[in-house]
């Protein structure tokens, strides 16, 4: 016969059903919420990536943060890709742009794929995909547009453009583009590639490393099924940021599959909607003050051309340097170019020019 604690015998069977009634509760949980999470990848507040075993291991990287650029890896996992892939495929029509003064759609030669648009919200798979979208931005899901997915063969592109609006009415519907999603449903055997122009390329960014010669023309980011790019259009201060210039590079080998979200400011107005007026609010903290010998050539025309980022664009005629100052050092806050009158330095310089 065996010696029984009965004094302890019971405390010990109460801590083992505790044990057992607690491991049945988590992989209940565990079992439920792999079928239906609509937010893949994401356990709590930390990004794990797709749950498709084939797909690669996560990872969020910043890519730069002037423009403020970020890649998401397994954003989507390889069925989410496929069935976008194919509820568009009948849909697709060769895609337009908006013209620049109307704010209508056209067809130009800039933009040679074929595409199409799901509706916010349309079935569980792109509400899934919008509420994730919505939690990696911090943005409202009914801010963005429609998801349109797009499709490029071989030498179609899209030529480096902004997403942000610049016709008279743009801010007529939810105010204007503040960031953009950009999600890869297939991997690109040759080109295809992402490229920001006014952004530096990286260093493994070669033609030896496999990358074509547009994406050597800035920052680029390879297509690969399932991972995502996310740029923002507007600076935290409300300014347009002219360097989150974009295109998408020819496809040379194979053929391209992306779905892009447009996010506003504020609620974007679809179906029914009333859409509303929202205007972008710009912080400009107080510049220091102009001297009152540094001028513009043109005060109206300096002051326009510069909101529109001239003087980055076109720094030789609108900055110029300090042996051929430009026209519009005011405007541009490049009166250091200058010599300064007041001083003996200034007066010195100024008699040898």
């Amino acid at each position: 016969m065996g010696f029984v604690d009965r004094t302890g015998r019971r405390p010990l069977l109460l801590l083992a059903l505790v044990a057992l009634l607690l491991a049945h509760r988590a992989a209940a949980a565990a079992a439920a919420s792999e079928p239906d999470e609509k937010l893949t990848g994401w356990l709590g507040e930390t990004y794990k990536g797709a749950k498709d075993a084939a797909a690669d291991s996560s990872g969020m990287r910043v890519l730069s943060w002037d423009p403020r650029i970020m890649h998401y890896r397994r954003f989507l996992s390889e069925s989410e890709c496929d069935e976008l892939r194919e509820m568009a495929r009948p849909q697709l029509q060769r895609s337009g742009v908006a013209d620049s003064i109307t704010g209508k759609s056209k067809y130009d030669k800039v933009r040679t794929s074929s595409g199409m648009f799901f509706p916010r919200g349309q079935n569980e798979l792109v509400k899934s995909i919008e509420e994730r979208v919505a939690m990696v931005t911090m943005l409202p899901a009914d801010n963005a547009e429609g998801m349109q997915v797009l499709h490029y063969e071989n030498g179609q592109e899209y030529r480096p453009h902004h997403d942000y609006f610049s016709f008279a009415e743009r801010d007529k519907n939810g105010g204007n583009r503040m960031a953009t999603v950009l999600m890869y449903l297939t991997d690109v055997a040759e080109g295809g590639e992402t490229v920001f122009p006014h952004t530096p390329k990286a260093e493994h960014q070669t033609l030896e490393n496999g990358w074509s010669n547009c994406s050597l023309e800035g920052l680029a980011v390879k297509p690969k099924k399932g991972d995502a790019t996310i740029f923002w259009s507007i600076r935290p201060d409300g300014t347009f940021d002219h360097k989150s210039l974009h295109g998408s590079c020819p496809v040379i080998k194979g053929e391209k599959w992306s779905a892009t979200k447009w996010i506003h400011v504020a609620h974007f107005a679809a179906g029914s909607e009333v859409p509303k007026e929202v205007k972008r609010v710009i912080y400009a903290p107080p510049p220091p003050p102009i001297p009152a010998w540094c001028k513009d050539e043109n005060k109206a025309k300096c002051s326009v051309w510069a909101e529109s980022g001239e003087c980055m664009a076109n720094p030789g005629f609108m900055i110029g340097d300090k042996n051929r100052p430009g026209s519009c050092l005011a405007s541009c806050g490049r009166c250091d170019l200058l010599p300064d009158p007041t001083t003996a330095g200034g007066q010195s310089r100024k008699l040898k020019q």
